[in-house]
């Protein structure tokens, strides 16, 4: 995101959730709760597990994410407070995941860097210097998110300077701007480095190397990667088009190449906005000022998926032209490229609109990614209730988590990962006649009597509940037992 705004420490509790659980499922390492919403969990997200041989790798073919060779779609969302130097802590990354579950999230996008701060949970305060306290905290945060079902994508440098980014490292090899970023052999290295250091990491909680991890889909080159032509050093004249776009682009070359080398099973992308490359005379934000060209770009070989953000507000254009700029970068992502893609930001300004406005421009620009299949959405931000509203690009469940939730079932059944409408157990067909994910009329008589306890009794190791035990979990500890039995019983 362009963050115009300084981070803001402070928190306030002026808002209160209003999204009730249906029912609570420990988590087996976490110790916190998942909370599930009766959204059936897509095939995306893959069952919840501890154990990453569990999943597949979330891979391409053509114009579609697969995982396990089928077609996925998923309902991500970003959150900077997770990795943030002060407030990314164990307790957090639960609360918020544990809050992501809920809402039918899953996949996340987060910040695997941080250069020069100084926080307790700064990731790198030196070149090639990290903190390992940091380090563990994202190994948890890859845990966690496994334990819930919740895929991510992790950034590995940010165009902007608020978690130090690529002007810290110009800084580090005594260099002033982005231009020496991209061009000097120093600054090269050190990206380089810091990719190596990231990839090869070995989870301190599993022993797993992060690129060997399938709970992680996607790596980011930057976040919001650009060259406008006056982003050169003091003595140097301003770029003449299109030398920022081929410097920009053959560092996206070079680094998704370098990536690949180090990983040969996760996707790459840009993490770029998605502008056109054109001329002056284009409207804002396409043109020739910042170097980006979506399709160029994103036709690299080792580019895997077509990143893309929208911030009308931010680029003083109308909120309703936030279709067409969605409709159009799909479909060159599908048609003129080939690729899958996924609007990795989005968001209304909400110090400039009202919650109505937002709240209905959101859902317009869910409606058209889901009319032109968008292979991923992540709106900035979803945060707990409790944090403060830094820059008006903050989403809350109590406002708008509906929106998701309503987005979550659409992914669920484009990754066919609806509940079925019936599960054989023995000679019968056990139905969720409420729609809220457990299979109480388990005789399939079109209602909940002591038959059906009698009939889960009978069949408590029929394969259909043994391969569902989601469906059956009655008492929700996650799991199915003779208790669930008793619990069917005690609702009639």
């Amino acid at each position: 995101m362009t963050r115009n705004e300084p981070i803001a420490d402070g928190r306030t509790t002026d808002r209160t959730a209003q999204h009730t659980r249906r029912r609570v499922v420990k988590v087996i390492g976490a110790g916190a709760a998942i909370a599930s919403t009766g959204v059936g969990t897509a095939a995306a997200a893959a069952e919840p597990t501890t154990d990453p041989d569990d999943l597949a790798f979330v891979e391409t073919d053509g114009t579609e994410f697969v995982a396990g060779g089928e077609p996925v779609y998923f309902n991500g969302a970003n959150n900077f407070w997770i990795t943030h130097e002060y407030e990314g802590t164990r307790q957090r990354i639960d609360d918020v995941l544990d809050l992501y579950r809920e809402l039918g999230i899953d996949l996340v996008r987060f910040w695997a860097h941080g250069e020069g701060k100084d926080g307790p949970l700064a990731l790198q305060p030196e070149p090639g210097e990290y903190n390992e306290e940091a380090l563990q905290n994202l190994d948890y945060l890859i845990e966690a998110a496994r334990e819930r079902g919740i895929r991510l994508i992790a950034t590995l440098v940010d165009n902007w300077d608020h978690e130090g980014g690529m002007l810290q490292y110009a800084e580090w090899a005594g260099g002033e701007s982005r231009y020496e970023f991209y061009t000097m052999d120093e600054t090269r290295e050190m990206y380089r480095t810091h990719v190596e250091t990231i990839l090869t990491r070995e989870n301190s909680i599993s022993g797993i190397e992060w690129r060997e991890d399938p709970t992680i889909m996607l790596w980011e080159l930057a976040n919001e990667p650009r060259l406008e032509q006056d982003d050169v050093p003091a003595d140097m004249d301003s770029l003449e088009p299109p030398e920022h776009r081929e410097i920009l682009g053959t560092w996206f070359e070079d680094m998704s190449a370098y990536v690949k080398a180090l990983d040969g099973n996760h996707l790459v992308s840009t993490g770029s906005e998605g502008h056109y490359y054109g001329t002056w005379e284009d409207e804002y934000p396409d043109g020739n000022w910042d170097g980006q060209d979506y399709v160029a770009h994103h036709s690299i070989e080792t580019i895997d998926a077509c990143s893309f953000h929208l911030y009308p507000d931010h680029w003083n254009v109308p909120l309703e032209e936030g279709a067409e700029y969605i409709r159009n970068r799909v479909v060159d992502a599908h048609e003129e490229i080939g690729k899958p893609a996924y609007l990795g930001e989005f968001n209304v300004d909400d110090t400039t609109h009202d919650l109505e406005t937002k709240n209905e421009t959101l859902a317009s620009w869910y409606d058209v990614a889901d009319e032109y299949d968008c292979n991923a959405v992540l709106p900035w931000q979803v945060v707990l209730e409790e944090t403060q509203d830094h820059d008006g690009f903050q989403l809350y469940a109590s406002e708008s988590g509906h929106l998701i939730e309503e987005y979550a079932a659409v992914v669920d059944e484009k990754s066919g990962g609806s509940d079925p409408e019936t599960i054989p157990v023995g000679e019968y067909e056990a139905r969720d006649l409420d729609d809220d994910g457990l299979y109480e009329d388990v005789n399939g008589d079109n209602e909940t009597t002591h038959g059906d306890v009698n009939a889960l009794f009978e069949h408590r190791d029929a394969d259909g509940i043994r391969n569902n035990p989601e469906q059956f979990d009655f008492d929700g500890n996650g799991r199915f037992g003779f208790s669930d039995i008793l619990a069917l019983l005690e609702e009639l």
